[in-house]
């Protein structure tokens, strides 16, 4: 032990990275988090996402060092698919010759132009999704289809800056009418345009990367997941759209730091968006033409997170998250070091501060176990009492690769509990979230969750997937006057005067719950290209009934809860990711 610290902590030269960072939905992801459990790989430093094309590419080499022979068909069918999409950034890993000038190439998009002073890929963006809803008291199936088509480019310009831009419009129609905003069946929503029988709405991102001596800086509009979890974390998930950001990240060793500085858009306080009704400034607006313009509030996320590889199985992580609006960026936030509780006090407390803690262990035999544990607020002189300031959170799960020997094949359960109130805020400008998107886990306050899932691989292009789980939320109560009775059920209702603050009581409220069990069969045809179906059957009890039943509505707007069975059809063609 020991003598794995002292050669980590060992300062070392650095590799330039000025490469973009990969989407947070592609497939290599869960591929380096297989090798991890095999004890192939160490020191990732994974719950920091995304990664960069370099880091990637380093994982890549580590995993083609490490494995030798030990590698199923299918495994290194995968790895070469990414070491071709990856090809350029591990060429200048190995320093080897650089492709020529004006070739183009597929793995690295439909057009490349290179230069002496850079280069650049151009690439297409397409997706589309069906889903398909019946049963639970609808008289005929309910039908959803989003159409995207957008491109990308990425490259850089003399080995020390690296860009890119992305964008895609959206479609979304079917069976549904779209007036308010509730309406949308997609929850990464920034504006969209609501035309009663369809919906339009896009979203961009556009970034820098700078490698300097000590860090990487990025700056731009971009994405964030942190947490020891492969998807949804408690703290920072990719359940909100892109927001503009400076990230810092550094690396000394054993320890990996990042560091984030960004603006957020509040809820926007329109007509059509019932959950944000009144969290705007009504005198901050002025008359122009004749028409009252509403001035936005100010909105700002400070984060940093670190970790540390204890031993090459144990990585721990720490992380801050804080929401704070109505005043320009606060100096004291934007320093990557400061500890943000303390910083909080000294401002005044009258922010959203978020804790929390995770171990990554990954003892090898295909095992990874994680956990994590976050603190959303603290009331010190009454911590071990049932008072709503003192919000806990708790993610535990564990993956299992090439279970019992059977190559090829992963499983993964989890538990996940989020206490009462917790994301929320009583400033309406402090809630955790972007735009009315969620920026922690997607589960919400006041709920709890299990599921496993068996996955198995038949070549690297088929694949299929079971999963069966239970999900438990206690939801805000509609009295019969109209008036909400809030027990800290909602994301969007922070504490008003007359709540309840004393007693705590997690599952308190209208508590829905649902049990599913379904299926994935997805066919990659290209690393890049790939078609998913499934099928989802869910038992109800006390749920939202439709048509307005989706996660966002507004409680004073739902149909009605009542029991039944639901069944969920999806289908999925994707080229490329956002």
């Amino acid at each position: 032990m020991a003598a794995w610290l002292l050669s980590v902590l060992a300062l070392g030269p650095v590799a330039a990275d000025y490469s973009v960072n990969v989407a947070l939905d592609h497939w290599c992801y869960r591929f380096i988090e297989r090798f991890e459990a095999k004890g192939l790989l160490h020191g990732l430093g994974d719950g920091i996402k995304p990664f960069s094309r370099m880091e990637v590419a380093k994982a890549l080499a580590g995993i083609e060092a490490a494995a030798n022979s030990d590698l199923s068909a299918t495994e290194v069918d995968e790895l070469a698919w990414l070491k071709a999409e990856f090809a350029d950034e591990l060429a200048r890993l190995r320093g080897t010759t650089k492709p020529a000038q004006g070739s183009t190439a597929s793995g690295g998009g439909l057009y490349r132009y290179s230069h002496a002073d850079g280069e650049f890929h151009l690439d297409l963006l397409a997706r589309q999704q069906t889903d398909l809803f019946s049963g639970r008291g609808r008289d005929r199936s309910e039908k959803i289809f989003r159409n995207r088509v957008g491109g990308s480019i990425r490259g850089h310009f003399k080995e020390r800056i690296g860009f890119r831009i992305a964008f895609e419009q959206t479609r979304e129609e079917g069976s549904r009418d779209y007036i308010l905003r509730d309406d949308v069946f997609e929850p990464r929503v920034e504006l969209p345009q609501l035309k009663g029988d369809l919906v339009d709405y896009h979203e961009g991102t556009a970034y820098l990367t700078f490698d300097l001596p000590f860090f990487k800086v990025d700056v731009g509009k971009a994405e964030a997941r942190w947490g020891p979890a492969p998807g949804d974390n408690l703290g920072l998930s990719s359940n909100a759209p892109a927001y503009d950001m400076v990230r810092l990240k550094a690396r000394l060793g054993a320890f990996k730091l990042v560091s984030i500085s960004g603006f957020l858009r509040p809820c926007p306080d329109r007509p059509d968006s019932p959950v944000c009704a009144g969290v705007g400034d009504a005198e901050a607006s002025y008359i122009v033409n004749g028409n009252a313009r509403r001035l936005e509030r100010d909105k700002y996320i400070a984060a940093h997170r670190v970790e540390v590889a204890l031993s090459p199985e144990v990585d721990l992580g720490f992380q801050e998250v804080v929401i704070y609006g109505d005043r320009g960026p606060e100096l004291t936030y934007l320093n990557p070091l400061m500890f943000y509780w303390a910083a909080q006090s000294y401002l005044g407390d009258k922010d959203n501060l978020m804790m929390g803690v995770d171990l990554d262990w990954h003892p090898g035999y295909g095992l990874r176990f994680y956990l994590a544990y976050v603190v959303d607020d603290l009331k010190k002189l009454k911590v071990f009492s049932d008072d709503f300031s003192n919000k806990f959170s708790l993610q535990t799960g564990v993956l299992w690769a090439d279970p019992m020997g059977w190559r090829d094949t992963d499983l993964r359960a989890e538990y996940v509990r989020i206490e009462p109130w917790i994301y929320s805020h009583k400033f309406p400008v402090n809630t955790f979230r972007h735009f009315d998107a969620p920026l922690g886990h997607s589960l919400g306050p006041n709920s709890d969750q299990w599921q496993i899932r068996l996955e198995h691989r038949w070549g690297r292009r088929l694949e299929t997937s079971l999963l069966v789980g239970h999900q438990r939320h206690g939801d805000n109560e509609l009295a019969a006057d109209g008036s909400i009775v809030n027990v800290g059920g909602d994301l969007h209702l922070g504490r008003r005067a007359g709540d309840n603050r004393d007693n705590k009581q997690f599952l308190a409220g209208n508590v829905s719950r649902r049990t599913q069990l379904g299926g994935d069969l997805s066919w990659r045809l290209l690393s890049h290209w790939s078609l998913a179906l499934g099928y989802t059957y869910e038992w109800g009890n006390n749920v939202p009934l439709p048509p307005r039943w989706d996660a966002g509505v507004a409680l004073p707007l739902r149909s009605g809860f009542g029991d039944g069975g639901q069944q969920h059809l999806r289908f999925e063609m994707r080229y490329r990711y956002l």
